[in-house]
């Protein structure tokens, strides 16, 4: 039997013959190839599989026994003998075998990790991933791989394997603690990553950057925004170019506010202020979510009030960016329960801003105005407020969204409407929506009654009230089927909803509002719940 030309044509007719179950057929080719070239790793190797493959383990346990004896040190050799002994159904051999090499390679170690995988030695496995991780580069594909197949199994050994392995890194301070971190990050454990990050080599380390750099498009790839933050503000502190440390700081700023950790926003911002020159980028950034932080909180507003009046001075041409601050700011003011300095910021605000700029300060008086309960008053801001061009989409929805409750509600249902609103706005957390709903039920309804609902629905979960919200669109739902709100709200139950809840709603609008403008919607989203199989 002539052997093939090459190693690499012995493996390809190797693996072909054991997919198409013809590997009795190889094994001369095999013997051949070995006759050939007995030090040749690739030959004695696929020599060993296709005994396996073929069934004859007696002759693949011993020729690999033979190998190993031959040559201790070549994982090739463990690697064949450790996957004959588990053929031949010994696993406790195999692992053994594995176990027992002095110097392992990334295959070997990736091939004993999966093996104490399934055998569940968490300990060993804990510690092959390790080593796994100590690699240069890093196997971090292959831990991973490991750690969603053990997170996957229902049993506490296997649940328990990305513990251990933390707990081994915990005391590391090399390259393993840093490529555990990335891992971490991968299975969206924020937490873990940040304390293997943290015992790490220090900031001064020349590999560093490059960490934090790929710790950051990780971060950001897993939906981690206070990993994203944390990153970038060590990565702004090892930047040597001002540029890039501003962006970095930038970056930060953004993150910590998408994570809801405002004290650091707060504190990345006001560093970006001081290092970065008015008229840049940076600094008008960092200014106005400086201001949006203050102003959202009743115990800062003077301060945030100091914050435009000190942006107003830099940035004395920007007229709409400071309509919508002195708006914001009047909003900060009804948060605070004092409508009565709120509508006189307005006021003044207006007579300082010119009328095609003024848009979003239109959109704030006419909250105002609902929260005051004048329906008339609401209406001619709110009316005004849709008119501006240059505003996204979501800004937009939410004008319209006002404009229409003006509009269709009669006037007691407005007022109810906005007190309730103002309640939310005030004291999200002690809301409750009885006495509006009851006050409502005690009125004859209007043609706008679902619209009413539909709005405080909104503002319930703009408020962080999921379940209020929930409960008015269910209302909304049973209550006025005919109305233009029903397919929104179903839509929007959809959305708030788990995978079967979700396909449940979705079903009901493409089947009852088949006309509606948002049945494709409903139909692309009940496709993707399907494709991922819900």
């Amino acid at each position: 039997m002539r052997a093939p030309a090459s190693p690499g044509a012995l493996a390809l007719l190797g693996e072909l013959a054991l997919e198409s179950g013809e590997a009795a057929a190889f094994v001369p080719y095999a013997e051949a190839a070995v006759a050939a070239a007995p030090d040749e790793e690739v030959a004695r190797l696929w020599w060993v599989r296709g005994l396996t493959g073929a069934g004859r383990l007696d002759s693949a346990l011993a020729v690999s026994d033979r190998w190993l004896k031959e040559a201790p040190g070549l994982s090739a050799a463990r690697l064949a003998r450790a996957d004959a002994q588990v053929a031949a159904g010994d696993s406790a051999e195999a692992v053994r075998t594995l176990g027992d090499a002095a110097d392992p390679d990334g295959e070997l170690l990736t091939r004993f990790a999966d093996l104490l995988l399934a055998v569940g030695d968490r300990d060993r496995l804990a510690a092959a991933w390790v080593g796994l991780l100590a690699l240069t580069p890093p196997a971090t594909d292959e831990v991973e791989t490991g750690l969603r197949t053990a997170e996957a199994d229902g049993s506490g050994v296997r649940a328990a394997s990305f513990e251990g392995l933390r707990a081994l890194l915990a005391g590391r301070r090399d390259g393993a603690a840093r490529a555990g971190a990335i891992v971490a990050l991968r299975l969206g454990r924020g937490e873990a990553a940040r304390t293997l990050a943290e015992a790490a080599p220090p900031p001064d380390d020349p590999d560093a950057a490059a960490f934090l750099r790929e710790y950051v498009r990780e971060a950001e790839a897993a939906a981690l925004p206070g990993e994203v933050a944390w990153s970038a503000r060590r990565l702004a502190g090892l930047s040597a170019r001002p540029a890039d440390r501003l962006r970095w700081l930038a970056l930060s700023g953004e993150q910590a506010l998408a994570a809801g950790d405002t004290a650091s926003a707060r504190r990345v911002f006001e560093d970006l202020i001081r290092e970065s020159t008015p008229g840049d980028g940076p600094h008008q950034l960092a200014s106005r979510r400086l201001f949006e932080l203050l102003a959202a909180h009743p115990a800062s507003l003077a301060e945030a009030a100091s914050v435009l009046d000190r942006y107003v001075r830099q940035y004395p041409d920007s007229a709409a960016v400071e309509a919508g601050l002195r708006g914001d700011l009047a909003l900060g003011h009804a948060r605070a329960g004092d409508l009565g300095a709120a509508e006189a910021l307005v006021t003044d605000a207006r007579s300082r801003i010119r009328i095609a700029a003024s848009g979003r300060l239109d959109a704030a008086a006419a909250r105002l105005a609902l929260y005051a309960g004048r329906p008339d008053s609401a209406r001619e801001r709110a009316s005004r407020s849709v008119r501006e061009v240059e505003i996204g989409a979501a800004e937009r929805t939410r004008r319209l969204r006002l404009l229409t409750l003006v509009q269709a509600a009669d006037t007691a249902e407005i007022r109810i409407a906005g007190a309730a609103a103002l309640e939310l706005l005030t004291a999200p957390e002690a809301f409750d929506p009885g006495p509006a709903l009851r006050d409502l039920a005690g009125r004859p309804a209007s043609s706008g009654r679902s619209v009413v609902l539909g709005f405080l629905a909104d503002a319930a979960a703009e408020a962080g009230r999921a379940r209020i919200a929930d409960a008015l669109r269910r209302r909304i739902v049973l209550q006025y089927p005919g109305s233009p709100e029903a397919p929104a709200a179903l839509l929007d139950l959809a959305r708030a909803s788990g995978p079967a809840d979700a396909a449940s709603w979705l079903e009901q609008l493409i089947v009852g509002y088949p006309r509606s403008a948002l049945a494709p919607v409903a139909r692309r989203m009940l496709a993707e719940l399907d494709g991922g199989g819900r």
